[in-house]
This record gives C-alpha cells, sequence and structure tokens, in this order.
C-alpha cells in the first residue's frame, strides 16, 4: 500500500544531532527493557519471553520495523518497541519522497547504533521518464553523495510496489526499468558503493494484467542486490480479500520472484490485522513458515495503526507471539 511520506520534524537540535550521535549501548536496552515489561504486566500480565526457540541460522536471519515516530529526532520510539519485544531490531525502515533531501542524521544515527538502514524512496510528483531522462540528477547525486558518506551499507527501496496501480509510478514497465538503470548508474558513477539496492513490487498484480506482471519491472540481476515483497493478511478489514496465513500468502509471489535470480529474499513491508483471525497465531505462522522458504532473509514489520492497528502491540498475545517467536538478532 502506499503510505504518506514521512518527513524529518523540525527541531532546534537536529542539525546538531550528528556530531553528539549518541552510544546505545546494553545498558540503555536494558533500563528500557525493564520500564516496558513494568507497563505490559500492569495492562496485560505479560510475562518477560523466553529465549527464542528458533536456530540462529534457520529461516529468517533478520528483523527490521517501521515506527512511525521515525528516526529524525533519535531512536527512541525503536527503541521503546524493542524493549517490548526484548531484542534490537537489525533493520530500521522509513519513507522519503524524491523532494525530500539525503539527511545524514538518522542514517548515521542507525548506523552507529549497529542497525542497518532501509529507506524506502518514493516519486510522488516526479515523473519516471523525467528522472531516466537526467531532470532530477541535481537531486540524485546529493542522495548519491551522502549515502556514499554513511559509515556502512545504506538499502535503498525507490519505486516499491510498482505493480499496484494506487502507486503514481504503476503502469510503464519500460519508463520503470530506465528510471531505475539510471538511478543505480548515477550512484556507481558516484562511488556509492555502500548503496544495496531493494526491488519491491506488491504481493500480487493489481491490476491483474499480463501488461502488469511484475516481472516486466524487473531491471536485471545487476541492478538488484535484494528481491522483496510487500504484502498484508488485511483480514475481515478487506472481505473480498479475507484472512490468509503469512505461508498463503507469500507462495507463490515467493516463486515468482526467486524464478527472477539468485539474491536474498525479503519481506520489506508486512503486518497482520487482528480483524477476522487470530494476530497472534499468524505471527507465530510467519516465524515457523520460513522454512518453507529458503531464501527468505528478512522480515519487516509495518508498525503503525493505520488502515488497521498493524502494531505488534495491537494486543498482548499479538506482542506476546512476536517476542517468543522472533530469532536472535543476526550476527554483525
Amino acid at each position: 500500500m502506499l503510505h504518506d511520506v514521512h518527513r524529518p520534524p523540525p527541531t532546534a537540535a537536529h542539525g546538531r544531532r550528528l556530531a553528539s550521535a549518541r552510544t546505545r549501548g546494553a545498558g540503555a536496552l536494558a533500563a528500557l527493557c525493564a520500564a516496558a515489561a513494568l507497563t505490559l504486566a500492569a495492562c496485560a500480565s505479560v510475562s518477560p519471553p523466553p529465549a527464542p526457540h528458533l536456530e540462529p541460522d534457520a529461516g529468517i536471519r533478520r528483523v527490521g520495523v517501521y515506527v512511525p515516530s521515525g528516526v529524525w529526532n533519535g531512536l527512541a520510539g525503536l527503541e521503546e518497541l524493542e524493549a517490548m519485544v526484548g531484542r534490537p531490531f537489525d533493520l530500521a525502515h522509513w519513507f522519503a519522497s524524491f523532494d525530500v533531501a539525503f539527511d545524514p542524521v538518522p542514517v548515521h544515527d542507525v548506523l552507529r547504533s549497529g542497525r542497518v538502514p532501509l529507506i524506502t524512496w518514493q516519486p510522488m510528483r516526479e515523473d519516471l521518464r523525467d528522472i531516466a531522462a537526467g531532470v532530477h540528477d541535481d537531486y540524485l547525486r546529493s542522495w548519491a553523495d551522502g549515502v556514499r558518506a554513511a559509515p556502512g551499507i545504506v538499502y535503498l527501496r525507490p519505486f516499491p510496489e510498482m505493480n499496484g496501480d494506487w502507486v503514481p509510478w504503476n503502469g510503464d514497465p519500460d519508463a520503470f526499468r530506465a528510471a531505475w538503470a539510471h538511478v543505480t548508474a548515477l550512484f556507481r558513477d558516484a562511488g556509492a558503493v555502500n548503496v544495496r539496492w531493494v526491488w519491491s513490487p506488491n504481493l500480487t498484480d493489481e491490476p491483474r494484467t499480463d501488461a502488469n506482471r511484475m516481472e516486466r519491472y524487473y531491471p536485471g540481476r545487476d541492478q538488484v542486490d535484494v528481491l522483496a515483497l510487500s504484502g498484508y493478511n488485511w483480514g475481515e478489514t478487506r472481505p473480498y480479500i479475507g484472512w490468509r496465513t503469512f505461508g498463503e500468502m507469500l507462495a507463490v509471489p515467493y516463486r515468482r520472484l526467486t524464478d527472477l535470480g539468485d539474491q536474498p529474499v525479503w519481506m520489506a513491508e508486512t503486518a497482520s490485522t487482528e480483524v477476522g483471525g487470530d494476530k497472534a497465531a499468524w505471527i507465530r505462522d510467519m516465524f515457523a513458515s520460513a522454512a518453507a522458504f529458503p531464501r527468505l532473509e528478512a522480515v519487516v514489520w509495518f508498525n503503525e495503526n493505520k488502515e488497521t492497528d498493524w502494531r505488534l502491540e495491537s494486543s498482548a498475545a499479538a506482542l506476546r507471539a512476536f517476542a517468543r517467536s522472533v530469532p536472535p538478532p543476526a550476527e554483525p
């Protein structure tokens, strides 16, 4: 689904934080965990989660999250959720539009905290053919320079859900591939060797026509580092879709995706509603069914109360299921 693009809230301290980025160690996380545990116990009698029971090398290796408070003024919102689930997230996800300047503050904060940034980059007003023709090259170079200066790997996810008719960049696979090729070439020429490109269609083609098949938008193996998908369990909030388990959602698009290349597979956006089924069971199935998708390396949860309450903390049962099922943090 198309998400509102979040912009950095203006604060007096915003420009100063890069030089004084906080070191977030185990002590800070432990304090947050203790506070969150008291909160959960008071409202839902949630006991501390036991150690995850998945083997470190089984199934999903990276777990990420998007939190609506963003990452522009510190990682407090992210850390609060981490305290609830009892482990740090490996990936921190946020959204930016093509008219937002590259901001090194959240990128550096996330990297220095030991997490990996995943930025979804959306041209809300810019035409794909203009992008391919170089109309926005000065802007693109500013992003390439910013990524190149980052102290680690940065994952960029441009033009997501391109096979969905709710995004303005849908409907012209040729223009899409040309724009993608232009952007990746510009970053390469700028020396941004630390960028990783995440190509991320929707689970289903909408409209479901041959001309709009996700495969037609694929730029090619040499321009894509991660094959990703976006998909949600809408349950009875959209009765024409209905309740679907994670495994049911992923079965067909996973096969289509892995037929395109040998890159790792991510679920770049996912979540479940509470309406129409058992969200806690859905979450347990998400991790348990990973063995059926051997190339699925990462899952990124969309943690916002938006079209429905997608949040992990939408119920004590859902939060407890995630905390007890999530695998250990990925090795650095």
